[in-house]
């Protein structure tokens, strides 16, 4: 079985109980920024990887502009064992992740240099009351 990503997705908090059990709280696709460059102090980056049972696996993630390619994050390796259903869950603590540009950031989790699941953060640049979904009146 090809390993793949079967969830993945940024969000203000998560964690993974003793159980093995994947809690995601405030999930999110975009981030607005009053400056640039601008940020976001603290995400979590999860992904629940499915392959093999019980089998070793090395991943990198990447995160970039989709534009330029400029890296926001420096490769990461993730090692993870899946259990006896073939998955496993990824955590990543993400803090001060800066944005340059506005655009959109692909966060990418690859399996030897093979992208196995990505999703794509989109970062905007508001000013004032704009900040907000929907206007206030």
């Amino acid at each position: 079985m090809k390993v793949k990503a079967e969830i993945i997705t940024l969000c203000d908090y998560a964690l993974i109980s003793q159980e093995g059990k994947l809690s995601v709280i405030g999930v999110f696709d975009e981030v607005r920024v009053m400056q640039i460059p601008g940020g976001v102090a603290r995400a979590f980056f999860v992904a629940t990887i499915k392959g093999e049972p019980q089998t070793n696996y090395s991943f990198i993630l990447k995160a970039e502009n989709e534009n330029d390619k400029s890296e926001i994050l420096k490769p990461l390796e993730i090692k993870v064992k899946t259990g006896y259903n073939g998955k496993s869950n990824i955590l990543v603590q993400l803090i001060n992740l800066i944005f340059n540009k506005p655009g959109e950031y692909r966060f990418s989790i690859l399996s030897n240099d093979e992208i196995i699941g990505s999703l794509v953060l989109q970062t905007f640049l508001v000013k004032g009351n704009d900040k907000f979904y929907g206007k206030q009146n």
